[in-house]
């Protein structure tokens, strides 16, 4: 299962790294408002923030790296929501021996790199809040920056032995703006745990092509408000989903302890929280196998959403 969730995240972020910074108490973000701004190997970078230029050289492309660095994907911006600075991410073209290729702009929190087998984006910050929203300002331009699709990804994660865990994933694309305006969403919970690190990224693109020219400007990130537990254990308990992962895409749906549990209203999205399928509430006849069909879908990562009368139950699903 693990390495299925690497396989399906990797495609997204392309690089799989960790990190480590001050231990975080509080809803904050790592010079959230983009306005500190060091001078390392690969040019100028937001402190507390990793960009594709660090990673390069640690990935097998290091032989690429003199080609590559520095890319220019992300760069200091004086056009800002705030202050004096924001970050622009930029999808670039650039020349390698292997001939041309293009590099979105990738900003992700964390301060260190090391190879990474547990968590989803590489980077990340200790972390034991649960916020209950996030907030940045964007703006997003290029011909073709609707089809390239940028995106912000959100993880709060625990682990917990030699596993780690989701406390909460969300992720979404981001429509163009010319001009700055604000984003707001609220942070949806898998678990009534508290986590122990928070994983933030923002790229320029996560399409399959990719097109140069896409811009996305980030400024004044923020994380907001407090969530308690509000979710039914005993409810995550009777759910049981099979087969998971499926080769196929069909998953079956039981809860013979309480058949209000698999019947409930749901709603599956995909890794970006593009909803890919939804369900109002069956009979209780369907308690013994009811079918979620996701045939079609790409084989990755999914997220199902049952609202029962006890609370929202959320589960994983992973199509191969």
């Amino acid at each position: 299962m693990k390495s299925i969730l690497r396989v399906v995240t990797a495609a997204l972020v392309g690089l799989l790294y960790s990190a480590t910074a001050l231990a975080q108490t509080a809803p904050t973000v790592t010079n959230g408002a983009m306005e500190t701004w060091v001078t390392r190997t690969s040019g100028e970078a937001p402190q507390g923030w990793l960009t594709i230029d660090d990673i390069i050289p640690f990935t097998p492309l290091a032989q690429l790296a003199s080609f590559l660095i520095p890319s220019g994907t992300v760069t200091k911006s004086t056009s800002v929501h705030g202050g004096s600075f924001a970050a622009q991410l930029q999808t670039v073209a650039k020349s390698t021996p292997v001939g041309e290729g293009l590099l979105p702009g990738r900003m992700i929190l964390g301060s260190r790199i090391n190879p990474n087998t547990n968590n989803y984006f590489g980077g990340g910050i200790p972390y034991t809040s649960r916020p209950s929203r996030m907030q940045f300002w964007y703006k997003l331009t290029g011909a073709n920056a609707l089809t390239d699709s940028a995106a912000v990804f959100i993880v709060l994660s625990k682990t917990q032995g030699s596993d780690v865990k989701d406390v909460a994933f969300n992720g979404y694309l981001l429509t163009p703006t010319p001009t700055y305006q604000l984003y707001d969403f609220p942070i949806t919970y898998e678990e009534s745990i508290a986590p122990d690190t928070l994983e933030l990224y923002f790229t320029s693109g996560t399409a399959e092509k990719i097109t140069a020219g896409t811009t996305l400007s980030v400024d004044d990130i923020t994380l907001t408000g407090t969530v308690t537990a509000s979710r039914n254990p005993a409810s995550e308990a009777v759910l049981q989903i099979y087969p998971n992962p499926s080769k196929g895409g069909e998953f079956s749906l039981a809860s013979l302890g309480n058949a209000a549990i698999a019947t409930a209203p749901f709603v599956v999205s995909d890794i970006t929280g593009r909803e890919v399928l939804r369900q109002t509430a069956v009979s209780p006849a369907h308690s013994h196998g009811r079918l979620v069909d996701l045939r079609g879908q790409r084989p990755g990562l999914y997220t199902l959403r049952l609202q029962t009368p006890d609370g929202p139950v959320v589960r994983k699903l992973v199509v191969e």
